[in-house]
């Protein structure tokens, strides 16, 4: 399958082990902009001490380019009760501060989203076959 060239958000699946269920975070691809700054707030150096900061680089940009969930992937409590929340304003379960809600109570998913999305977007693939033409060239 191709790397399609989108606006439209992007779908990452998540078990999520406190509520042992499935959560779906919907993205944007973020900027080339975005991607080196985030390379460049993963660490800093104050004089001669080297700070590492993953997760408050991760914290920072999956809240960037988080666009959304799936509607009654999260609840807040109302009344004692669960009620669903949605990240969209079509929903009827439309919540307006929804990304803080998400920030405030789920900021690991939002911290395993940028990872994902900034740390692991892609892996070097070895290949042991040789390439069409290798094996002549090498006799």
């Amino acid at each position: 399958m191709a790397r399609v060239f989108s606006d439209e958000p992007n779908k990452l699946t998540l078990q999520d082990n406190v509520s042992n269920s499935k959560i779906v975070l919907f993205y944007r691809n973020p900027t080339t902009a975005e991607r080196a700054a985030y390379q460049n707030e993963t660490v800093r150096r104050k004089g001669k001490k080297v700070e590492v900061r993953i997760s408050q680089a991760r914290l920072k940009y999956g809240e960037k380019i988080l666009v959304g969930f799936r509607d009654g992937d999260f609840a807040r409590e109302e009344n004692g009760k669960a009620v669903p929340m949605a990240s969209y304003p079509s929903s009827p379960n439309y919540v307006e501060d929804w990304k803080d809600q998400v920030m405030k109570n789920a900021a690991d998913l939002v911290m395993l989203l940028a990872g994902h999305v900034f740390d692991s977007s892609a892996e070097v693939e070895e290949d042991d076959e040789p390439e069409i033409g290798e094996d002549a060239e090498k006799n």
